[in-house]
């Protein structure tokens, strides 16, 4: 017989490794081309995709442990602070591709600037403890 709980666990791990991936800046930067956007509207575009995705993938909190699901809100939580501050020191005018020059000026300026490495291998740790017992 299966153990249903702990396969509801991984997959909900599995889930959240996706979602840490995709809200990555990395991640965002390849699937979001700047285009003719603006740097200000490419920025929302970034907000409002981290803000979709998490939402998308609110319900897995059910089956993860409080510490795995708080990592992962508050990696959601500084992706926005460093888009929100980001923007504020580039003029009105700047374009997308200025917004994500900056970005990547900003990542390799302090490597750990992002939580998601640190995130990503939480929940990976975890994933493994619960794979383990099944």
């Amino acid at each position: 017989m299966t153990n249903l709980p702990s396969q509801l666990k991984m997959q909900a791990y599995e889930r959240l490794v996706t979602l840490v991936q995709r809200i990555g800046f990395p991640s965002l930067s390849e699937r979001l081309q700047p285009g003719a956007l603006t740097a200000h509207q490419l920025a929302s575009v970034y907000s409002e995709t981290i803000a979709s995705e998490f939402e998308h993938n609110i319900s897995q909190q059910i089956y993860v442990s409080e510490e795995a699901w708080q990592s992962v809100s508050d990696l959601r939580d500084q992706q926005l602070f460093i888009i929100d501050q980001l923007i504020k020191t580039l003029p009105e005018t700047a374009t997308g591709p200025q917004w994500v020059d900056a970005l990547k000026t900003f990542l390799q300026a302090d490597p750990n600037a992002s939580l998601q490495p640190l995130v990503l291998e939480a929940i990976k740790k975890e994933a493994k403890l619960v794979l383990a017992q099944l």
